[in-house]
């Protein structure tokens, strides 16, 4: 987690061990695993109580220290296991959004609609192992996940990129910005390291997505933090595949040993994994893609195990979660990484047969820990959750006014219904007394007489006849009376002739103006009243559903359950057939047409009659005496007032009409009954089926706090891999009044602005978990206020102590083994941890106290046999009473101690003949993480020897071939003409020679090494020398004391061993040691080297790099012997001393069957061994042979063939002409001199 300590101490004391405060951490969780983590760890999150006031989150966004993405392919996982979207109460709250999720159509097509289409992404084909055509036969929905292919999942990765590099970037100055939050902070309790964030990538190696695409993510964290944050650790939560076997279990132990690979190459260093993403930036990467990475497995050194994943996600979640705590618990569990990184730099290096390999070192990287966390709860917490689940739902009884006990207690009253109904719909009965006046003559009729006497009608019909703009109303039927005044005024002061005519034609006139036709265009008197019903409808529904949410919030005499009773009783009162207000404003309209048409009948056609009289000398002028001008204008007059009853009369009965409608409107708008539901309840639409809804939705969330309680009381008796549970008695309930319960839930609703707004979430499912969460939320600090007051001791101090020592020393025993290192190793054999590799911490309330009490007895439950010892344990503060947690890590341990890992070989082996397991075509840049076994050593070593045989004598050649990968191939002539390519340095090494091949290679490096002579095997062992030296120097380590000592990797071992045979072959040959030491000076100087032996391009990348010691200059390549005869001849001249090579000729080293003559002074060499090729030659199309080389050579000299003639012979892949064999090439020596006579 930090800076890398110095370990090379030696006998001086300990450094004082780091304390690692707080960090902003982004976790990023790449496929399903990765996300139920992390859905676990914000689900912790929320439901914890923050800082000295007991904060509870409303979200995540109030918590600023902690970002997520979620990296997938499959769109469908989106919750975590056990849970169900639709009855998760928190599921909106802890479900990924848009911007914290890669979660997308991946075009795979692009890469593979034809064979060409990879061919358009460079730098994707250079690594891919899925050629378009695989990838079109595979048939992979993306949709669905990568299908347990992990190159898919790093295919997608490399398409998402972009999104993927801004994601990170963007997550980091969140961050960033949520440390300037201080207020938010300081009401959490949070104590942050602002100079170092935290990046932890969380993933499986068992399935697609995550075990794909985990290595790029490391790297790509790195680097995008190097250029955003000052300083951040990498760290990577890596699970085994043990607990995924039920998911096609030789597929995922075969991804997960393919993983492993990768990640032990990676962490080992400069793996070049990765160069880039994209053509267009340019990462400079670190080394290694992780600066600690955690093993989780299903099972725990302690032997203990768990079928269910979903105990071992629960139990990685909570360990996470406590870092978020700022308790001496929390800071020491945080330090363990940076304190024991110093068991993590190192490298395991398990025993092999030092017979055979001596001091040799097989490397594996101890970069890895592993970790447990197991708690001992007495449950308090859940028990309190469990009762404040209980009292919101009392809460939302007592606020909403549902599910009492005695429902027809709430009920609204015919009293009440009539007030409600005259106060805010104008239905207040008033006596209507203004009659007309009727002729002595007409109230003769009985009839008329019963008309014309005082009824009770409506206010709402006097409503209806207003009407106004700008505020100003005015009566439409009154306007109608002075309208007919007016008009009547007018008609009076013309000829008195007219008079009758003209009051006929303002009678049709005003009926025109006053009653709607077919026919009429203009705005009439019944239009403005139907106008009225309109816009009074309008208004209506506002002031009703205003006055019904009051009712709604009147929490003493409301609710829904009188809101819902008043509403039925309207509606009844509105539409009852025998009493309802339709019947009596129907009533009321028929009573005002009765009275329009007897006017109209009686009074109107009277009048105009007499009026008509007036006139000239009709009767009423020749019998009524008097003057005819004044009885004239009574008649008139008489008229203006019936004119005016009739349509004012008429305009009550249609406004009487309208009030039905308008009464219909609104029963209408309250609801209609739809039928009746499977239980017989009756189905309503409009108000009444909202109000309908809401009730039912707030009987549902009731019902939802009853299930979640009832989770969490079976929760409380459920016991899980991690969690012991320790039985205490149940939270005390309390008898609390209802009226101060709905006071409660009224301050927690306070900020959704009253029922109208709480209404609208009610019957939104989206919406209705925040308003259970703030009623939760409130229940909760109601009973803490309770349990402040109660100061009852630790639940947990005080069932300990009801425990006898026996049974306390059985749930200690069991709890420390549940916290071991969740991660299923072979301890005790060839890797057995010291102790200080052990961390192990009691985080506790009242750690004092507690490790006065029971230390003694914890230490005594240690399990043995591990290496942990009481040494590593302590007991720390957490400060939360009811629970204790332990927690041990294991730091430093190799891949290779994991149980099962060969199993999981067994299974790659098997599954990779089918599809590619691995996420780069060039699997032999990877490593296996697993020692061999003596056996498999052995015959690795064997087949090793025989490949650097091979190579140094010509039996495998290195392929020229540009571009190939894997790079660094040989091929092997498996017959004549038939050529193939076998692998790298590095497959071999994986895996030993092929076997189909493997015989063959061994005969053909046998029949080489049998032809060599003397000198030829000199220069063979010189040559082995340069690899052990040069090619395979051994790596320095540098030990406690500061020296540096060397570290013999397989190779070197290998070369070591070959040296050594080859040696005791020429001591029993009596070659003399002066030649071998000749021959090692013949490797010190490429000029010499040259002569004799021929460069392997390249061939400086086949040795693993981290076996060897870098270079001091120039690259670091293979030589291999050049096998021309006329070069393997003069072996022996390289081999004479200077002074000799002066004298001598080299050619006459290379005459058949002869010596050449000692220099005096000088001891002879010793004999040359000729070739021992057969040769085959060709003329005119026969085949002649075979001939050894001395008589082919006699042929050339007698000229009984030439250069020219075509000439065959073993290691020769087709027939050439002699000029172009080098060794039958050579010119014809001339004779030897004549050595001069002694002086005298």
């Amino acid at each position: 987690m930090t800076d890398t300590q110095n370990v090379n101490t030696g006998t001086a004391a300990k450094a004082a061990e780091q304390t690692v405060k707080l960090r902003p951490t982004l976790y990023i969780g790449v496929g399903g695993t990765g996300m139920e983590v992390m859905m676990r760890v914000r689900r912790r999150i929320l439901n914890a109580s923050w800082g000295s006031d007991n904060v509870r989150l409303e979200n995540l966004s109030q918590f600023p220290i902690a970002q997520f993405m979620h990296f997938d392919l499959d769109q469908g996982a989106i919750i975590d296991s056990g849970r169900a979207q639709t009855e998760d109460l928190q599921y909106n709250l802890v479900k990924f959004t848009d911007d914290e999720k890669i979660v997308e159509s991946f075009d795979i097509e692009k890469y593979s609609r034809d064979d060409a289409s990879l061919s358009r992404y460079p730098h994707i084909q250079n690594w891919l192992p899925l050629t378009p055509r695989k990838i079109r036969e595979l048939g992979i929905d993306p949709a669905k996940g990568a299908g347990q292919i992990r190159s898919v999942s790093r295919l997608y990765f490399f398409d998402k990129y972009p999104k993927t590099r801004d994601k990170i970037r963007s997550k980091l100055n969140t961050l960033k910005a949520g440390l300037s939050r201080d207020d938010m902070l300081r009401k959490l309790n949070l104590q942050l390291d602002t100079s170092k964030f935290r990046i932890v990538v969380l993933g499986s190696v068992a399935g697609g997505t995550g075990s794909g695409s985990f290595l790029d993510m490391g790297w790509l964290s790195k680097w995008v933090a190097s250029n955003e944050v000052e300083a951040a650790d990498v760290e990577l939560m890596l699970f085994l595949p043990t607990g995924y076997s039920s998911a096609n279990k030789a597929r995922t132990e075969a991804n997960a040993y393919a993983a492993l690979m990768e990640v032990e190459s990676a962490m080992v260093g400069h793996s070049k994994y990765v160069e880039k993403w994209d053509d267009y930036d340019r990462p400079q990467l670190a080394s290694k893609p992780y600066d600690e990475v955690h093993l989780i497995d299903s099972g725990n050194l302690a032997r203990q195990h768990t079928d269910n994943m979903n105990d071992v996600y629960s139990m990685i979640a909570d360990t996470l979660f406590e870092d978020f705590r700022s308790a001496d618990f929390a800071n020491r569990k945080r330090s363990v990484a940076v304190n024991q990184r110093q068991h993590k730099i190192h490298m395991f290096a398990p025993p092999v047969p030092t017979g055979r390999f001596g001091d040799m070192k097989l490397n594996y990287s101890c970069a890895y820990s592993a970790f447990g966390q197991s708690t001992l709860d007495t449950l308090g917490r859940a028990r309190y959750d469990e009762y404040a689940y209980s009292l919101a739902a009392d809460m939302l009884k007592a606020f909403f006014g549902v599910a009492s006990a005695n429902p027809a207690a709430n009920r609204a009253s015919e009293k009440k219904r009539d007030a409600f109904m005259a106060e805010n719909m104008n239905l207040n009965l008033v006596p209507f007394n203004n009659l007309p006046e009727f002729s002595a003559a007409t109230l003769k009729n009985p009839e008329i007489r019963e008309l014309n006497t005082e009824f009770m009608d409506l206010e709402i019909v006097d409503i209806l006849l207003r009407s106004g703009q700008n505020g100003v109303e005015v009566d439409i039927a009154e306007e109608t009376r002075q309208r007919v005044s007016q008009r009547i005024s007018e008609i009076s002061i013309i000829d008195r002739e007219q008079w009758a005519n003209e009051v006929r034609k303002t009678m049709q006139s005003l009926m025109r103006d006053v009653i709607r036709n077919t026919d009429a265009m203009a705005d009439t008197a019944e239009d403005r009243v139907m106008r009225r019903r309109k816009a009074l409808f309008e208004s209506l529904k506002k002031d009703i559903e205003s006055r019904l949410y009051l009712y709604l919030d009147n929490h003493e005499q409301g609710g829904f359950e009188y809101v819902i009773s008043l509403v039925e009783q309207i509606k009844d009162r509105i539409e009852n057939a025998n009493s309802g207000i339709t019947l009596q404003l129907k009533n009321s309209a028929n009573r005002y047409t009765a009275i329009k048409d007897a006017l109209l009948t009686y009074e109107y056609e009277k009048q105009l009659k007499d009026l008509e009289e007036t006139k000239g000398k009709g009767l009423l002028a020749i019998f009524g005496g008097g003057n005819k001008e004044e009885q004239a204008r009574a008649v008139l007059d008489n008229l203006r007032k019936d004119i005016a009853n009739i349509l004012s009369f008429h305009l009550r009965a249609k406004a009487a009409l309208e009030a039905i409608e308008l009464m219909q409107d609104i029963s209408n708008w309250l609801g209609n009954s739809l039928g009746v539901d499977e239980s017989g309840k009756t189905i309503w639409n409009g108000v009444m089926g909202d109000l309908q809804s809401g009730q039912e939705s707030v009987i549902d969330m009731m019902k939802r706090l009853d299930h979640d309680r009832e989770v969490i009381h079976q929760q409380i008796r459920t016991k899980h891999a991690t969690l012991q549970i320790i039985e205490t008695e149940d939270v005390k309930e309390r008898e609390i009044d209802p009226r101060l319960m709905c006071e409660w839930a009224a301050e927690a609703f306070k900020d959704f602005g009253g029922s109208k707004e709480l209404f609208k979430i009610l019957v939104d499912p989206d919406q209705q978990t925040p308003l259970l969460l703030k009623i939760i939320r409130m229940a909760e600090r109601r009973l803490v206020i309770f349990e402040q007051n109660d100061q009852e001791e630790d639940a947990l101090y005080k069932a300990l102590e009801n425990m006898s020592v026996v049974e306390r020393q059985n749930v200690f025993t069991e709890w420390l083994q549940r916290a071991m290192p969740w991660v299923d190793a072979k301890m005790g054999g060839d890797f057995t941890p010291p102790p200080d590799r052990f961390k192990c911490f009691i985080g506790v309330n009242g750690a004092d106290q507690f490790s006065k009490k029971y230390k003694h007895e914890l230490t005594g439950c240690i399990p043995s046999g591990l290496g942990l010892n009481a040494q590593a344990l302590s007991i720390v503060e957490t400060g939360e009473p009811g629970r204790a947690v332990c927690y041990v890590e294991l730091s430093g341990i190799p891949l290779t101690i994991l149980r099962g890992i060969e199993t999981w070989r067994t299974s790659y082996r098997k599954e990779s003949e089918r599809t590619p397991l691995h996420t780069h075509i060039d699997s032999t840049r990877f490593k296996h993480p697993y020692a061999p076994t003596p056996d498999e050593l052995n015959s690795l070593a064997d087949d090793f020897k025989c490949y650097l045989k091979a190579v140094m004598l010509g039996v495998l050649k290195r392929c020229d071939v540009p571009g190939l990968i894997p790079s660094g191939q040989y091929e092997f002539a498996v017959a004549r003409g038939d050529v193939r390519r076998l692998g790298n340095e590095r497959g071999f090494r994986l895996n030993g020679l092929p076997q189909t091949y493997r015989d063959n290679i061994y005969d053909q490096v046998q029949q080489k090494f049998k032809s060599l002579s003397d000198a030829n095997l000199t220069m063979l062992i010189a040559l082995v020398d340069h690899y052990e030296r040069e090619i395979y120097t051994p790596r320095l380590v540098q030990n406690e004391t500061g020296a540096q000592v060397e570290h013999v990797g397989f190779a070197c071992a290998i070369a070591k061993e070959l040296k050594k045979e080859l040696i005791e072959l020429a001591e029993r040959k009596e070659i003399p040691q002066e030649l071998i030491e000749r021959a090692y000076e013949l490797t010190e100087y490429r000029e010499e080297m040259e002569k004799w032996a021929e460069v392997l391009k390249d061939s400086d990348e086949d040795a693993y790099q981290d076996e060897i010691r870098e270079p001091n200059k120039g690259r670091r390549l293979k030589w291999v012997m050049n096998m021309s005869p006329s070069i393997l001849q003069i072996h022996e001249q390289l081999l004479v001393k200077n002074s000799m090579a002066d004298v001598v000729p080299i050619a006459t080293f290379a005459m058949p069957g002869m010596t050449p003559p000692p220099t005096p002074g000088a001891m002879p060499p010793p004999i040359l061994q000729q070739p021992q090729y057969q040769y085959h030659i060709a003329i005119n199309g026969q085949n002649f042979g075979p001939y050894p080389h001395s008589k082919v050579v006699e042929m050339l000299q007698q000229q009984q063939i030439n250069s020219a003639t075509m000439v065959w012979r073993e290691g020769l892949a087709n027939w050439i002409a002699i000029a172009q064999c080098p060794e039958l090439a050579i010119p014809v020596p001339p004779p030897i001199p004549s050595i001069p006579p002694i002086l005298q």
